[in-house]
């Protein structure tokens, strides 16, 4: 038996196995910058019966854990679409031949933009970034966000004052953000108005892991 054939048997078994276990999950399917999971990229429901990474489904959710793996027919999806279910929001970071697929659970919607240059030669106005000099890369995309850390505190901060936190961003690996190219300078604003400046950023196989620092003034 060739390996294509045998994948899509494993896969029709995982749809069989989702279709007693699962709960019905709409699939999106990013087409732009713009809103993935928007009405126009829905593309099927189905049965998907997530867990955390234990094979024997004896472990329950972990304290700051945004990888899961998922069961359900893997011939209608593919890598970076979106899962949207009872257990949240969920992005398809791997789904390799004949081995579990790896999701990530999203816990917040982000906009991801560009400060523009100064407009004019010489002397300009106010010189911070406010959103009209800022070109929008991404809107509207779920994403993780977790802590990892804060910045050392600024030389002459007051005793007790935290420094600004430290975030690890995750984003799927197909569709716009590939296109965008995101990049450290980048500014992070999340559904609750939150801003952050992308420091780092990093292209895995398993999509974009960015690393945000909390704006202050």
């Amino acid at each position: 038996m060739d390996a294509e054939r045998l994948n899509d048997r494993v896969a029709r078994g995982l749809g069989q196995a989702a279709a007693r276990i699962g709960e019905s999950y709409e699939t999106f399917r990013p087409s732009g910058a713009f809103n993935p999971l928007s009405r126009s990229n829905l593309l099927l429901r189905l049965n998907v019966g997530m867990h955390q990474q234990d094979r024997d489904w004896s472990r329950t959710a972990r304290y700051g854990g945004a990888e899961w793996l998922a069961v359900h027919d893997t011939a209608y999806t593919r890598r970076g679409d979106y899962l949207c279910g009872p257990a949240g929001i969920f992005f398809i970071a791997s789904q390799p031949p004949l081995l579990p697929t790896l999701c990530v659970l999203t816990n917040r919607v982000l906009r991801l933009a560009r400060p523009d240059g100064a407009s004019q030669a010489g002397t300009n106005g106010y010189g911070g970034v406010d959103e009209p000099q800022e070109t929008v890369l991404l809107d509207a995309w779920p994403a993780s966000v977790l802590l990892s850390g804060a910045v050392n505190r600024a030389t002459g901060a007051l005793p007790g004052e935290p420094g600004p936190a430290r975030w690890t961003v995750l984003l799927p690996a197909l569709g716009q953000p590939d296109a965008v190219g995101l990049q450290p300078g980048d500014l992070m604003t999340d559904e609750t108005g939150a801003r952050s400046v992308i420091s780092a950023v990093e292209r895995t196989d398993l999509g974009w892991r960015l690393t945000a620092t909390e704006a202050v003034t």
